[in-house]
């Protein structure tokens, strides 16, 4: 998630294994910044998210300090994260 390598719609579709990088939210292409940030399928995970770096840091905080200082929250967050469910309307490349 913090590199941007991964099974993101964005990843995927630039290795031409899906048709469109669009996230099925409806609101923007599926990177990893609109995961963490804006994904309205992931708000009560993020809401999670959220509560736990507010407690010491602003929301939005920079990746560097997810992965350092809030590590358990962000591990958390990621693996709340069903991607399979996410990407259910991946429609792969013929």
């Amino acid at each position: 998630m913090i590199t941007g390598h991964g099974n993101t719609k964005t990843y995927l579709h630039r290795f031409k294994i899906i048709d469109s990088p669009e996230c099925p939210c409806g609101h923007n292409d599926q990177t990893t910044d609109h995961i963490l940030l804006e994904c309205t399928l992931l708000s009560k995970e993020r809401d999670s998210l959220i509560s736990a770096v507010s407690r010491t840091d602003d929301w939005p905080t920079d990746k560097h300090k997810l992965i350092t200082k809030h590590y358990k929250a962000f591990t958390r967050f990621t693996n709340q994260i069903s991607f399979d469910k996410l990407n259910a309307h991946n429609t792969l490349m013929t």
